[in-house]
């Protein structure tokens, strides 16, 4: 088990303006598909627990085991990120959503399964992926650019230049569902700023906002 990811998502959730509800959602269900970390009935092994505390405690980072439950307890709940953001909408913050008793929401026709890998885990796994189409043989060729784009790159280009390109373009994807997360968050406080009244103006919405901070 690797306990720099779960180090990570504390970093994440210490640096967010919104409270960090989907990072702490992200590493319950990290935990959950984390065959080392956690039983096939989602429990935690022996001795992880101990380990998540420890190691946060010495990067600097308070938590404790009703925290790490209850990140558990979202991440059995809301299986997809959509169903997440729905809970989020409707409760806004952490507490009110741990409080509430992380009631379930329905699961959107269009969701999508977690990817818990980070952007450099994704970087890796194209890599690697890029290299076993290699080892299939010529035919196989072409699929290059299925990946990668035939402006840049040719049959030529070196396997780190095409693993820097991944690297970047999961670093730009990360960053865009940084901002999407934070547009989601923004929006959810002005729809409780206006007690969830969606005719109501953006202008509305924000001096509601402004005057209840």
């Amino acid at each position: 088990m690797r306990y720099a990811r779960y180090l990570r998502y504390e970093k994440n959730i210490a640096a967010s303006d919104t409270g960090g509800v989907l990072e702490r959602w992200a590493f319950g269900r990290r935990l959950l598909e984390d065959g080392d970390a956690t039983t096939p009935a989602g429990n935690l092994k022996h001795g992880v627990l101990a380990k998540l505390i420890g190691n946060a405690t010495v990067a600097g980072f308070k938590i404790g085991e009703r925290e790490i439950q209850r990140r558990l307890q979202a991440a059995r709940t809301y299986p997809t990120e959509a169903q997440i953001r729905l809970a989020v909408d409707g409760f806004g913050t952490w507490s009110d959503l741990y409080n509430a008793g992380f009631p379930p929401v329905e699961m959107p026709a269009d969701a999508e399964p977690f990817d818990p890998r980070d952007a450099d885990e994704r970087a890796r796994d194209a890599a690697r992926e890029l290299a076993r189409h290699g080892e299939r043989g010529s035919e196989n060729q072409l699929s290059l650019f299925d990946y990668f784009p035939d402006d840049r790159f040719t049959e030529l280009s070196t396997l780190a230049e095409l693993a820097k390109y991944a690297a970047e373009m999961a670093e730009l994807t990360e960053r865009y569902r940084q901002r999407d997360e934070e547009r989601a968050a923004y929006l959810a406080r002005l729809i409780s700023a206006v007690n969830g009244d969606m005719h109501a103006t953006w202008e509305e919405a924000q001096a509601a906002l402004d005057g209840g901070a």
